[in-house]
């Protein structure tokens, strides 16, 4: 059998090591950019660094990875990682920008430019191959807590449809002789072919694909995931009891056990899959109170000893 609090907690610290490095390769490769000269191929640095959507895409996804460090780090104490539906939904924005951006960089930018050149040279490994694949490894089997539904799909290319709109403002109506953008991407030779709001149409649809890919992906690890914990919860021989009163007094005597001093976390979802094993009746408030008063109980024999 799985055992979930293993798990959980590896998922932790896991979580907070690739949220960090995220953040500080996000950190290295902005300032990098920054700091760099200009040259004919690259004119965006210094502050018009944040004219790309490489590094917007990029500093949005450290954002959201340094959110779910305080929660990955309370998981540890608790043995019960778990991460708001908004945390998801932002981290499901910048999962999707940073794959956009590493599907553009290998599949369109490397044939042209070189693939070292794209993919390997200066701040590039971070933004376009180390910190994107982090990324989805993170968003796949660390932090999928939340079934994703389809209508998130739609927030997920927010930021790169955004992006798209702001782009055409800026280099098409606006131009760079005006204080415009440059057209770095270089989407006037694709305007040749094409209308420019078939291609800001184009990019949207790419953007939904991958989201869609991405959000079935993540589902497939969380109903797994889901599965064992219930599982877990159910068979374990530690919480083995006749009822599930008692075993509801040994997951609070095991979470006191483990209390570093830290505030009460009741742990409703994991009451809610034993309650499927016992099926007592007992609503979640009748639960909730199970557990708190065992907790206390605990804790005060704790302190008579």
């Amino acid at each position: 059998m799985v055992n979930a609090l293993k798990i959980n907690r590896l998922r932790c610290k896991l979580a907070i090591i690739v949220c960090a490095a995220l953040c500080v390769l996000v950190f290295l490769g902005v300032c990098i950019q920054l700091l760099d000269e200009p040259n004919p191929e690259i004119q965006e640095v210094g502050w018009k660094t944040y004219h790309l959507f490489t590094i917007l895409s990029n500093m949005l996804m450290a954002a959201a990875a340094a959110i779910c460090i305080p929660y990955a780090v309370d998981g540890l104490r608790n043995y019960n990682y778990h991460l708001p539906r908004w945390v998801v939904d932002l981290m499901f924005m910048g999962t999707t920008g940073v794959t956009v951006t590493f599907l553009v960089a290998i599949a369109v930018l490397s044939p042209a430019a070189g693939f070292y050149r794209v993919m390997l040279w200066s701040n590039n490994l971070y933004l376009h191959s180390i910190c994107p694949v982090l990324s989805i490894l993170l968003f796949f089997f660390i932090n999928s807590d939340h079934r994703i539904k389809l209508r998130s799909s739609f927030l997920a290319t927010l930021p790169t449809t955004v992006y798209a709109l702001v782009y055409v403002l800026m280099v098409f109506v606006i131009g760079e002789d005006a204080g415009g953008w440059r057209d770095h991407y270089q989407i006037h030779t694709f305007t040749e072919t094409l209308p420019l709001p078939l291609i800001v149409v184009i990019f949207f649809l790419l953007s939904f694909t991958v989201a869609n890919v991405l959000r079935w992906v993540h589902n497939l690890v969380h109903s797994k995931r889901k599965t064992d914990i219930e599982h877990y919860y159910q068979h374990a021989e530690a919480f083995d009891y006749p009822d599930i009163e008692s075993a509801i007094r040994a997951l609070a005597d095991m979470n006191h056990a483990q209390d570093k001093g830290g505030e009460l976390t009741v742990p409703r979802r994991i009451m809610t899959m034993m309650e499927k094993k016992y099926q007592s009746g007992l609503s979640i408030g009748q639960l909730c109170m199970l557990y708190v008063r065992a907790y206390y109980c605990v804790e005060a024999e704790s302190e008579r000893k």
